[in-house]
């Protein structure tokens, strides 16, 4: 893969710079879509019974869900996103393991962990209010990841999102993307030893 400044690309930059809000950007949203209406509201109505174990053993699946995805793709960006001396943001376009199956699957996973924080919380109000970080999440990549892929990338990426959809729920990107990691890991592992056979 060529790198960005090969493709005619926006040079990425080495370190965090002041790309500092993006990481702030997530904790807020969802202190302001999930816990501040749960703590102000949520109270006074609870899911009991059977609504409570089902709401939060579905909230359980999704925080797991949302976990392997976040990290089968931050260990695929690591693996095949950065060229030989490259920064700390990607400067390589990855295409393979669960970057086949959608473009952005730790998005996708940082959403399904919200609404698993609103089913854990089993309140109908933080369920519903888990739509808000949703909302928040898809605003997020529309109007700064999406642009900044565009620029860093250029023509290499706009095929790509051509043919690759933003998000997708089928389970088996994940076991792609685990499958494509696993892949790596037998590449790099040294050849092991013949045995030495016993003397007669």
């Amino acid at each position: 893969m060529a790198s960005a400044s090969q493709r005619g690309g926006t040079p990425v930059r080495g370190g965090v710079g002041g790309a500092w809000w993006k990481f702030a950007y997530w904790p807020l949203l969802w202190l302001a879509a999930i816990v501040a209406p749960h703590a102000l509201l949520g109270g006074s109505c609870r899911l009991e019974g059977v609504g409570l174990e089902a709401s939060r053993l579905l909230g359980l699946i999704l925080i797991a869900w949302a976990t392997a995805l976040t990290s089968v793709a931050g260990r695929t960006l690591r693996l095949y996103g950065h060229s030989e001396g490259g920064g700390f943001w990607p400067d390589r376009l990855v295409k393979v393991g669960v970057y086949s199956c959608m473009r952005h699957p730790q998005h996708l996973g940082l959403a399904l962990a919200a609404v698993g924080l609103g089913l854990l919380l089993a309140s109908p109000v933080a369920i519903a209010s888990s739509g808000w970080a949703v909302a928040g999440t898809l605003l997020f990549v529309l109007l700064v990841e999406e642009p900044e892929c565009y620029l860093r990338f250029g023509r290499e990426y706009l095929e790509y999102s051509m043919s690759v959809k933003a998000f997708s729920l089928d389970p088996r990107c994940l076991l792609r993307g685990l499958r494509a990691l696993k892949g790596t890991t037998r590449a790099r592992s040294p050849p092991r030893s013949p045995r030495a056979q016993p003397s007669s």
